[in-house]
């Protein structure tokens, strides 16, 4: 069974399209089944995936996690290959997603209003909704079997969206840049975490780890966030990655390619800090799984 590693801050622009894209090449180039999924509606992960692979914004029939949350496809009628394995994308329309309807268009159109009225007051009463956060999990659970990895890229605030990646997930890695804004949002997801097990003690969830990227290792105040971050991240019961990313042009260019980091450019820094923060994270996953 796959171990699965919601990708989360909630802040934007740390690097989690990098680190997912660029963790699932690796991963796939070393033999691992990895499935990716899309949870941003930005579609950055879909369009570092090989050329043509983001759903275009006025695409509504191509099958994406969007459907697979409001119950019109399974997971597996969603998922395409890609350069990075295989991908659930995303759709434009996907922050549009707030849950399940008490009645579905369909249902409305085909039904007469009496039995409309007495199937919502069913449902109702029945807690309808209440599950709502949990839905990608029970999904993800009919293609666990399938892969050893999935990693999901997640949008930058906290909404359904994230909070389902929380509960379907294993592991939170935690990319951060050394600023205090990354600094906060992490104490934020942390705060999030611990009160969505508190009230759901069913939930395995653990954190990874922290993985500092775009970093400046002759910066005097980097040095010092990095430190920050080791304490923050033993406070919270994790590490924080040996393994720092360096800031470089590479990152900052690639995604206008249409291919992953380390397509775009193998021998660059940041690449090789991903190919060796690559072989740490294999060894974290497996330490935590009891298989070291």
């Amino acid at each position: 069974m796959s171990v699965v590693i919601s990708v989360t801050n909630q802040k934007g622009g740390v690097g989690k399209t990098v680190t997912v894209s660029t963790l699932a090449s690796a991963l796939t180039s070393r033999g691992f089944r990895v499935l990716a999924v899309d949870l941003d509606p930005q579609r950055n992960l879909d369009m570092v995936a090989g050329r043509g692979m983001a759903i275009p914004v006025e695409d509504t029939a191509t099958k994406s996690v969007l459907d697979v949350l409001k119950g019109d496809c399974s997971m597996a009628d969603a998922i395409v290959q890609s350069n990075l394995g295989d991908l659930v994308r995303a759709s434009s329309r996907l922050s549009q997603w707030t849950g399940r309807h008490l009645i579905t268009r369909d249902e409305y159109a085909s039904m007469p209003q009496g039995e409309i009225l007495a199937l919502m007051d069913q449902r109702y009463k029945n807690g309808w909704g209440e599950g709502d956060h949990k839905v990608l999990r029970g999904e993800l659970a009919s293609v666990r079997n399938n892969y050893d990895y999935i990693l999901m890229d997640t949008n930058p605030s906290l909404t359904l969206l994230t909070i389902n990646s929380l509960f379907a997930a294993d592991y939170v890695l935690i990319p951060a840049f050394a600023e205090a804004a990354s600094r906060d949002a992490i104490r934020e997801l942390w705060d999030t975490i611990r009160g969505l097990k508190a009230f759901n003690p069913e939930m395995r969830l653990q954190i990874a780890g922290i993985l500092i990227t775009k970093f400046a290792s002759r910066n005097l105040t980097a040095r010092k966030y990095a430190e920050g971050y080791e304490k923050m991240a033993k406070s919270m019961g994790t590490i924080l990655f040996q393994q720092k990313i360096r800031q470089s042009i590479s990152v900052a260019e690639y995604s206008t390619s249409q291919e992953d980091l380390l397509r775009y450019d193998p021998t660059g820094k940041s690449s090789l800090d991903y190919l060796a923060f690559v072989d740490e994270f294999i060894r974290r996953i497996d330490t935590l799984e009891g298989r070291a």
